[in-house]
């Protein structure tokens, strides 16, 4: 298992400082400048920089989730994969907003209403899709506690959607413009894939935490050349569901 998380990193960040190669140049092409409000003045120098870097993230885990985690699949083990196609949701969603943003050359682009609606739906489907499949009981664990205390279904649902969409929205908003989404999260990624090889009967879970060390630590080093967009909504998702 430990080959496996090394693989994952690896092979994580491989692939995405490989794809940036000619996505960030394309991206420059494409003028997708991130526009700066103007009331912020000390960040006017990054006016431009492209944005939706969180598409070089999101395939190089995209990539190991169905290479390195491809034999515990054909065991029946899909728990990564589902976190992987929530991520693509929330993603999808970010990806609706900067392009909002570029399409209109201004640094507003779906309103945070609409964003909210969407983000809380998207986590209310995940969690009673977890829910029905196994993987998650109406139960608050406390931790370091050992206790657990039992909680009605609906209110669970609604408690677990709440968490879900205000911790993304925690790492969205710590992310600002040089990266630093992922410089926090990359100690985060380190121990679930650490955890996976501790806690048995995650393996898969593993494979993600360490493709998500390894893409974010390519994304940390192309910070200052891509803006990480609203691709930070998926690294809180990530986060948080793992």
């Amino acid at each position: 298992m430990t080959i496996k998380l090394i693989t994952s990193f690896v092979l994580a960040f491989l692939f995405a400082t490989a794809f940036g190669k000619y996505y960030i140049p394309w991206l420059r092409a494409q003028k997708a400048g991130q526009e700066i409000k103007g009331q912020v003045e000390w960040h006017k120098s990054k006016s431009g920089t492209p944005t939706m870097g969180g598409v070089m993230f999101i395939l190089a885990v995209t990539f190991v989730c169905l290479t390195v985690g491809f034999e515990g699949m054909l065991q029946g083990n899909f728990v990564h994969i589902f976190v992987l196609l929530f991520a693509w949701v929330f993603g999808l969603i970010g990806f609706l907003d900067d392009w909002e943003k570029l399409k209109k050359k201004q640094n507003l682009g779906l309103t945070a209403k609409m964003k909210f609606l969407l983000q809380l739906v998207a986590a209310l489907v995940f969690v009673l899709l977890m829910r029905e499949i196994g993987y998650v009981r109406p139960n608050l664990y406390i931790p370091f506690t050992n206790k657990v205390i039992p909680m009605p279904e609906w209110l669970y649902f609604v408690f677990a959607s709440f968490v879900i969409v205000g911790t993304v929205n925690a790492v969205n908003i710590t992310d600002g413009l040089d990266g630093l989404s992922t410089s926090v999260t990359i100690p985060v990624a380190a121990f679930f894939a650490v955890l996976g090889v501790v806690w048995k009967g995650f393996p898969q879970l593993g494979v993600f935490g360490g493709a998500m060390a390894g893409g974010l630590l390519a994304q940390y080093q192309g910070a200052v050349d891509v803006n990480m967009g609203r691709g930070a909504i998926v690294i809180g998702l990530a986060a948080v569901i793992i």
